[in-house]
Order: C-alpha cells, then sequence, then structure tokens
C-alpha cells in the first residue's frame, strides 16, 4: 500500500492540514508547530509523507514514514 501524503500550509486565516486527494478532510490550525505536528502525526500513522509549505508556495521542511522517499520535482 502506498502511504498518504499530508501537507501543512500556511493561509490567511492560520494553518491547515490536508490530506492529498481528499481537501474536503483538511482541519484548520492557529499556529505553525500544531498544524506541523498534526501533519506528521497523520503521515506516520498512514506510512506516507509530511509537507510543511509556505502561503507563498515554497517548501519549507518535509519528513518521510514510509519505506523509500520520493523526489519531488519542484514545478
Amino acid at each position: 500500500m502506498v502511504g498518504r501524503n499530508f501537507w501543512a500550509v500556511a493561509d490567511a486565516d492560520g494553518w491547515v492540514v490536508y490530506e492529498e486527494g481528499l481537501p474536503d478532510q483538511s482541519t484548520r490550525h492557529a499556529g505553525r508547530e500544531e498544524a506541523w505536528a498534526v501533519a506528521n502525526e497523520r503521515a506516520a500513522a498512514l506510512k506516507g509523507e509530511a509537507f510543511l509549505q509556505e502561503a507563498d508556495g515554497s517548501l519549507v521542511d518535509r519528513n518521510w514514514y514510509g519505506e523509500f522517499p520520493r523526489e519531488i520535482k519542484p514545478v
């Protein structure tokens, strides 16, 4: 089974954590650390990746919890 990816993304009202491909299951958080912790927790439970992204789209950090990390290329 392929792991699931979770993104912690800054937006105008704080931080949002969402599962890639399932935006309707997102959660809102007041702070960056809280959102990043939630994204990591969910990714670890489902053996996926957690990404931390600023509002401008820049990728700040990522953690892999599966067997092999995949390389992503910037768009």
